[in-house]
């Protein structure tokens, strides 16, 4: 219980510091690392990175199921497992791929 007033007493004095710190500064240039000034652009980017990610993903996963495939030998339980990666994999990539077409057209449409 000691340590509570403490800390509040520290933070007092930090945020005490800070102000008079930011009084005497006048402005911060910051640089844009995005490169995009509209929201819509924005969110178009973020979207295409997730989709990005979630493409190399299924491939990892495609290639992951086509290596299980290959190396089952002649057990069908993971033969079926494979299959399932590999059809769920198919899948996804439809989803991703419809996705991406949506955004596509979504964007000329804003624009």
């Amino acid at each position: 219980m000691k340590k509570i007033p403490n800390l509040f007493y520290c933070l007092l004095l930090f945020l005490f510091v800070s102000f008079q710190k930011a009084s005497a500064v006048t402005t911060i240039d910051i640089p844009n690392p995005i490169s995009s000034t509209d929201f819509s652009e924005l969110v178009g980017k973020v979207l295409e990175w997730v989709l990005g990610v979630a493409g190399s993903i299924a491939l990892f996963m495609l290639i992951a199921g086509g290596i299980m495939y290959i190396t089952s030998t002649g057990d069908e339980q993971k033969i079926a497992t494979a299959k399932k990666i590999i059809n769920w994999t198919i899948l996804g990539l439809i989803v991703i791929l419809a996705s991406y077409s949506i955004i596509v057209v979504l964007e000329s449409w804003l624009t």
